[in-house]
């Protein structure tokens, strides 16, 4: 039952640096005047699907007596809240409030800014752009024992089949005993074994080395808890990423190095084994990638077979556009407010790192970095005590006037 009389408003307000939200709740004295209220704050995690898993987390449970016009409470809100609205989930905040029967709730924003300096709209260019290669170029980059064992399989197989083929119309033309047949059927066998080898090793060789080769550098860490994360104001240069020598010319090789957030949440989906199976409900995931951001971008008009990447690839890679540009991890990734910040999370907000090597002719290459080597709190700017404090509800009160003065000589 909504209460007709009462009322729930909210405003952000900054104190001291520090996010505040007042949270001014006018009761109907009539009817709840010395009952309990129940105030909740929340944050949920909800995704536009229609088989959604949504998640809540609750920032804050408190009682409080009804006996006043108007109780104001307010809220210090962690730099780690915000609420989002992106294209496949929404991150909303809410406030709650039960008196017996009666319930009134509202939802409010809790904004962070984020620059949109660097933030691109072309996001299936920045991410998944168009691979033009030449097989027959990528072909002649495997190596000689390589191709060798390619010729062999494909020869094999085709000339086993080939055998096989000419066995089968000669047992139809003239029956044959049983061997004969069985016979026939083994090489055909044999022959399409040695075509489905042959077909998965040249469908996994088009992507050939070509001699550089990313990596991520020594001393970063996975661990949750390691001091040896990327974080603001580190610095890397590129070869600590990427180096090597060309193994071809690469002529035209471009350097990317692209970034954005994503959006994860679960859902349910029902999986049938067969006809007559009825079914269960299998929880999948649906990670969408937003926000694009290019971090590092150029073109290499030459560089020859033997030439080290770092001499044309160089300079300072600068990840701070991250930090600045896109949404940080969210509080739904969290195990209550004073959990641990996770960026490999089943709801929510984290981050997507890519390294690149894109070129006319050949295969593109490559490399995803897991993004649990960035410190998820270096996303907010606040002091390490700040860090471990808990939100605070307070009712609103007369602050006593300071001490006076201490006499002099006293």
């Amino acid at each position: 039952m909504q209460m007709e009389k009462a009322s729930l408003e909210i405003e952000m307000v900054t104190v001291d640096e520090r996010r505040v939200a007042m949270i001014r709740f006018c009761p109907d004295l009539k009817m709840h005047k010395g009952e309990t209220a129940e105030l909740k704050l929340t944050l949920r995690c909800k995704a536009d699907h229609p088989s959604a898993v949504n998640k809540r987390v609750v920032l804050l449970s408190k009682s409080f007596k009804v006996s006043k016009p108007l109780h104001t409470l307010r809220y210090k809100c962690p730099r780690t809240l915000f609420t989002y609205e992106g294209n496949w989930i929404s991150l909303v905040a809410r406030a709650t409030i039960v008196v017996g029967s009666s319930r009134l709730l509202k939802d409010f924003q809790v904004p962070l800014d984020v620059g949109n300096i660097h933030v691109s709209e072309d996001l299936a260019g920045t991410f998944t752009p168009e691979d033009k290669f030449s097989r027959y170029q990528n072909f002649m980059l495997l190596r000689a024992e390589t191709k060798q064992t390619l010729f062999l399989l494909w020869g094999g197989g085709l000339a086993l089949l080939f055998v096989a083929e000419r066995m089968l119309r000669e047992i139809i033309l003239n029956p044959a005993g049983d061997i004969m047949t069985l016979f026939t059927s083994l090489v055909a066998i044999a022959g399409s074994i040695l075509i489905y080898i042959a077909w998965v090793r040249t469908k996994g060789l088009f992507t050939s080395g070509v001699g550089p080769y990313f990596r991520v550098p020594d001393g970063l860490s996975l661990r949750r808890k390691s001091k040896r994360k990327i974080s603001r104001g580190m610095r890397f240069q590129l070869s600590d990423w990427f180096s090597g020598l060309a193994e071809t010319d690469l002529h035209g090789a471009r350097l990317r190095v692209v970034a954005g957030n994503i959006e994860s949440c679960p859902y349910r989906k029902m999986e049938y084994k067969s006809e007559e199976d009825e079914g269960q409900l299998v929880r999948k995931e649906k990670t969408v990638i937003t926000r694009p951001i290019v971090l590092y971008d150029k073109t290499v008009e030459r560089l020859p077979l033997g030439a080290p990447v770092e001499e044309s690839f160089d300079g300072l890679l600068d990840f701070e556009p991250m930090f600045t540009d896109l949404y940080p991890p969210d509080l739904v990734a969290m195990k209550g407010i004073e959990g641990n910040l996770s960026l490999d999370s089943s709801h929510g907000l984290s981050y997507y790192l890519e390294f690149q090597l894109l070129h006319p002719s050949l295969v593109d290459q490559k490399l995803e970095v897991d993004p649990n080597y960035f410190d998820p709190l270096a996303f907010f700017k606040e002091s390490a005590a700040e860090k471990g404090a808990t939100a605070v509800v307070d009712e609103e009160r007369e602050q006593p006037p300071p001490p006076p003065p201490p006499l002099p000589g006293v």
